[in-house]
């Protein structure tokens, strides 16, 4: 008994033994490719895109460096008014919106609208021309009258200007919601931008910006350093129109883990290695020294440049940049495919023979 037991043993493990070196070939395949893509994985950091100095932000004309104008009451305004201890002087009325840009409250703001004279109708005083004033002098402006025509002692009044039919920034393009948004005070680019609820992905961080009155427009680069950011959050006006263009892509396909389109930047170059990474990396099989960029000239002719990706991961050969609409094709190895399947069919057949001979012992 003990006899054919083990001659049972060796029968089973006897096909076993036989794959062992195709599992040793499998451990020392898997092995190579660890170390390659830990040696590819430490010589994407020596790429132009890392190394370049990060761009500075500024902006192309100093009329983007002016002062913010004062803001002055204007025909179709809407004002509310506030006078301490004199309701019947407070304004408490809804008037409907002829604004633009988004409005709470069903369309509707409480305060009194600037007639198209410029005038406003108020108890005691009457018609009063307040169009040209800033809200401040407005508010001085009708306590002297007050004042002056005997019905209040040293009134404190308080003028605010709440919605305008005009006085708007329109955001377009590459944001998230693109619309207009409110400029009754002080407004920033960024603050626009992020009203608008921030870029898109394939937003150029090139900005620009019309302006009424100025033939020219004002481009604006945010640039990459924090330290230079102010000089890219610049003054907007009631209306300036802000226009946030899209930027190329370029677009991964083949042997890498996730194919895709890759949106450019102006702040860092992608380049071939910085584009295989964000595709999740090169799948097992693929042709490295058959690699390609098919590139659309200016006048529309394709052209091929062919790309050893080994000698790039290792530094033997440049790292190329991508420009828009390249697209980078890595090709299948058919040998390497071929194996990577055998080696599937051998480790299953490893498993499953260690599984039946442990049943067989036991």
């Amino acid at each position: 008994m003990t006899g054919s037991g083990k001659e049972m043993k060796v029968r089973i493990t006897q096909p076993i033994r036989r794959l062992i070196p195709s599992r040793c070939f499998l451990l020392v395949t898997f092995a190579i490719a660890v170390v390659a893509s830990a040696s590819s994985a430490s010589a994407q950091f020596a790429g132009p895109a890392v190394t370049s100095p990060p761009v500075a932000a500024g902006v192309s004309t100093t009329a983007a460096t002016s002062d913010f104008p004062a803001v002055r009451i204007e025909p179709g305004d809407i004002i509310s008014i506030s006078t301490v201890g004199v309701p019947e002087l407070t304004t408490t009325s809804l008037t409907s919106s002829g604004s633009i840009a988004p409005t709470t409250g069903g369309g509707f703001v409480q305060g009194i609208k600037v007639g198209a004279d410029g005038e406003i109708a108020l108890p005691y005083l009457g018609s009063v021309k307040i169009a040209g004033l800033t809200p401040s002098q407005a508010g001085k402006f009708l306590a002297a009258s007050l004042e002056k025509g005997g019905f209040l002692v040293d009134p404190e009044i308080s003028v605010q200007l709440v919605d305008s039919p005009t006085r708007a920034i329109t955001v377009l393009g590459e944001v998230l919601k693109p619309s207009p948004i409110p400029a009754f005070g002080h407004i920033r680019l960024l603050d626009a931008l992020s009203a608008c609820g921030g870029l898109t992905p394939f937003a150029s961080h090139t900005i620009t910006i019309r302006r009424p009155g100025q033939s020219d427009p004002i481009t604006v680069e945010l640039g990459t350093d924090p330290k230079t950011a102010n000089a890219a959050d610049v003054p907007l006006m009631a209306g300036d129109t802000v226009i946030v263009s899209k930027v190329g892509s370029v677009f991964v396909l083949g042997y890498v883990k996730t194919p895709q389109a890759i949106p450019l930047s102006g702040n860092s170059p992608v380049t071939v290695l910085r584009a295989l990474t964000m595709a999740g990396g090169i799948n097992y099989g693929a042709g490295l020294s058959k690699a390609r960029i098919i590139r659309t000239t200016a006048d529309n002719q394709q052209v091929e440049i062919r790309l050893d990706l080994k000698k790039i991961m290792f530094g033997k050969q440049q790292d190329v940049t991508l420009v828009s609409n390249d697209i980078l094709l890595v090709p299948s190895n058919a040998f390497k495919a071929g194996m990577a399947a055998a080696g599937v069919g051998l480790l299953s057949s490893v498993i499953y023979g260690a599984v039946e001979t442990a049943a067989v012992l036991k």
